[in-house]
């Protein structure tokens, strides 16, 4: 989502404090919050303000963090803003916390929430927000749904139907992004 003039926006170095209640939010919603202390581990966090929040995370090995915030702060003195820094994870307003789907990789590398499908015809559906059902017995309302290769495909709720059917349906059209090439 480009940032529209007259927008005030602003990057800033966020601290654990600050990101750890954010992650906690996500990491319980998909069964993984004993797993935030070592994920938080090595990294630096990094938030833009603005429309929207979000953070941002990069791996501490080989980046100067002085270097890089005087790199932010001479862009935005000449009015450029960049629209990422490392890997975004989470986007936030007062209302929501949410995590992006450059986190879900990470994410499907560490939940129990998970939701495996390996027909690719279910998945293609998944991918473009049609629901799905299925009959095996599910106690998540929130699941991260992968491959038979534990990739990444999408978020999901779950809701149980009648007589043990189970309807997954996704949260987020990740087939605009396809159409789009947003």
């Amino acid at each position: 989502m480009p940032f529209k003039e007259g927008i005030k926006m602003s990057f800033s170095k966020v601290g654990i404090d600050e990101v750890k209640p954010k992650l906690e939010v996500i990491f319980s919603r998909y069964g993984c919050v004993n797993k935030l202390s070592t994920f938080i581990t090595n990294k630096s966090f990094y938030e833009l303000k603005g429309k929207y929040n979000q953070l941002f995370m990069l791996a501490n090995n080989n980046v100067n963090k002085d270097r890089l915030l005087e790199f932010l702060s001479g862009l935005l003195s000449k009015g450029f803003h960049p629209y990422s820094i490392g890997t975004p994870i989470v986007i936030y307003d007062r209302s929501e916390i949410l995590p992006t789907l450059a986190f879900g990789r990470y994410l499907a590398e560490m939940c129990e929430n998970k939701l495996v499908i390996s027909d690719y015809n279910l998945i293609y559906k998944i991918i473009y927000k049609k629901p799905i059902y299925i009959s095996s017995a599910y106690n998540y309302n929130d699941v991260i749904i992968v491959d038979k290769m534990n990739n990444f495909i999408a978020y999901a709720k779950v809701e149980n139907r009648k007589r043990g059917v189970y309807e997954v349906i996704p949260v987020k059209d990740i087939g605009w992004y396809l159409r789009r090439g947003g």
